[in-house]
């Protein structure tokens, strides 16, 4: 008895290793992993009671003597050949067996604890119903939920599952409600608490394996990055996302034993946000294959093994079963670390919009920098330009000498052949020596933002594209981040002044912040700096992030206050 339960979990450990290795496969192709732990519980479970030998019956072949007519007609005698599967080297058939009162001791053992785990989960559940029939119903981001005082949120229940989240969600912020319903919302449509259900009451079968705890384990994990993967497929930022992941956690439902589907302890979350924070090696592919080789060849290892025919006691205090589960680090460094690559997470997605705002731009406006002359066809084009791009307001065009063109504007007069000689001023210069130019960013009527913004031609004798650019998208950008609860993004232009602020009255002002310690630092150095503490342009202590937008030399910089970035 004893050597078959060893036998049992050595099984389930190379179960696990096996799905363990598939599941990192599937996460590197970006497929969903929780089914994997799913049919590796299952297999952990059956493989130990598959008969040791298949028996094939094959024909025995006929003598070469002559035979009777009798011996034709009679059916074909078969012979039974027997297939074994190996037997693993630690199984020992030396060994004394155990004696029959420890073997009905180990039965009695068993079935004492697969009827205790039953009745706590029983008990589970009806304690679980009685509390929701206390639970008030309301509505969440468009959803019908569950509002309890201390519990959630969570999917509850197992033939008709809910949404419960707990009071306090109720004064979180609009988009946080969004995010977590959207959680939740998933992890409904997936069938996750179902399977979850399922594969703890598949447990009551072999309460003593540790192996299948541990399988039980990455089978949550595996559901909520699932969870996380189908919640991002819908558009959701990653940052305030991920934010929204630690927010929640750290104010995780003291009942959380009595969920089934739930965002899930510290160690879970720091997880989580290195798989959604994870990117393709260059060969991804070529890992994705081996873990799979991996996870398949072990799988079959494991259906290979044979029980074995005789206990043995001596080797079982030697025999180790390694705990392939994944380090799980803890503590406050662990939280700051994962706040610092949300705050920088946060800083290259202002950064990549702005970026993409302008590259938009100019793949609009370069088709336009090699048209010769001014005539009406011409005309007709840069009216053409200004519907296509909004953001564009006025745009001159200029020979090789300087001389303007062509002049449309949504807030002027057009003029066409004006001859206003331009080829002293930077817009022009600058242009036609580095074929683009940014404009230092200014206010029109102090209202919003604009930008001065050029392209010259690749001939030697192109002239140039001069546009008016309104950088009010670039505030709605910035405005629409939300940093921790008191945390802010703004940008600065090269000349060290705020351009863009959630504060209006800010970037109205273009407020002038090159002392800060921060911003001299990123004027400085080339490269993206890393989380460090300095001083905002209020004298507040915070910890800053900075980087850069590609083209015009603007910096990105997300602060968060100290107090908010330590807390644990």
């Amino acid at each position: 008895m004893l050597s078959w339960m060893l036998y049992s979990i050595v099984v389930s450990l190379l179960m696990g290793l096996a799905a363990l290795a598939l599941e990192r496969s599937a996460q590197i192709r970006r497929r969903p992993a929780r089914w994997l732990w799913g049919v590796c519980l299952v297999a952990s479970l059956a493989i130990p009671f598959i008969p040791s030998r298949v028996s094939v019956q094959i024909p025995e072949a006929m003598h070469a003597e002559r035979v009777t007519s009798s011996e034709i007609l009679a059916p074909p005698r078969t012979k039974a050949i027997e297939t074994p599967r190996f037997t693993l080297p630690i199984i020992g058939t030396d060994q004394t067996p155990l004696s029959d009162e420890v073997s009905t001791l180990l039965e009695w053992a068993w079935r004492i604890a697969s009827i205790a785990l039953v009745l706590v989960i029983l008990a589970s559940g009806a304690h679980l119903s009685w509390r929701r029939r206390r639970w008030e119903r309301g509505q969440m981001a468009g959803a019908a939920v569950y509002i309890s005082e201390d519990c959630g949120p969570a999917v509850v229940g197992f033939l008709r599952p809910h949404i419960v989240v707990p009071r306090w969600l109720t004064k979180a912020s609009p988009a946080e409600q969004e995010l977590v319903i959207a959680h939740e919302r998933s992890h409904l449509g997936a069938y996750d608490i179902q399977l979850l259900t399922i594969a703890v009451c598949l447990l009551a079968c072999m309460p003593w394996n540790p192996m299948l705890w541990w399988q039980l384990r990455r089978l949550r994990l595996a559901i909520e990055t699932d969870c996380d993967a189908r919640v991002l497929s819908l558009g959701h930022p990653v940052a305030g996302y991920s934010a929204t992941l630690i927010a929640v956690g750290e104010r995780q439902s003291a009942s959380y034993a009595m969920t089934m589907a739930s965002y899930g302890s510290k160690s879970f979350l720091e997880q989580r946000i290195h798989n959604m924070l994870r990117k393709k090696t260059r060969h991804a592919w070529a890992s994705a294959l081996a873990l799979a080789c991996l996870g398949v060849g072990l799988a079959v290892c494991a259906a290979e093994v044979a029980p074995p025919k005789v206990d043995f006691v001596s080797k079982a205090s030697d025999q180790g079963s390694a705990d392939p589960q994944l380090p799980q680090a803890n503590g406050a460094s662990d939280i700051r670390a994962l706040r610092s690559q949300i705050l920088q997470m946060q800083a290259e997605n202002i950064a990549d919009k702005l970026a993409q705002f302008i590259r938009e731009s100019q793949n609009q406006i370069g088709w336009i920098t090699q048209l010769p002359g001014a005539d009406s066809r011409h005309r007709f084009d840069a009216l053409r330009l200004l519907r296509q791009v909004p953001a564009i307001t006025e745009l001159s065009q200029l020979d090789g000498e300087g001389k303007e063109l062509l002049k449309v504007s949504r807030l002027a007069m057009d003029v066409v052949d004006s001859g206003t000689d331009y080829s002293r001023e930077a817009k022009f210069t600058e242009t036609k020596a580095k074929k683009i130019y940014y404009g230092p960013v200014y206010m029109r009527r102090e209202s919003e933002p604009y930008m001065t913004m050029g392209m010259a031609g690749h001939r030697s004798d192109a002239g140039a594209v001069v546009v008016e650019l309104n950088l009010k998208p670039m505030w709605d950008i910035v405005r629409r981040t939300k940093v921790g609860d008191h945390g802010v993004a703004y940008v600065v232009d090269a000349e060290g002044r705020v351009i863009s602020h959630p504060d209006f009255r800010v970037g109205k002002s273009l407020r002038d912040v090159s002392s800060l310690a921060q911003v001299q630092e990123a004027r400085m150095t080339p490269s993206t700096g890393a989380v460090r503490m300095a001083r905002d342009m209020n004298d507040r202590e915070v910890a800053a992030v900075y980087t850069r937008v590609a083209g015009p030399g603007w910096l990105v910089f997300v602060e968060l206050p100290i107090g908010e970035w330590t807390k644990n």
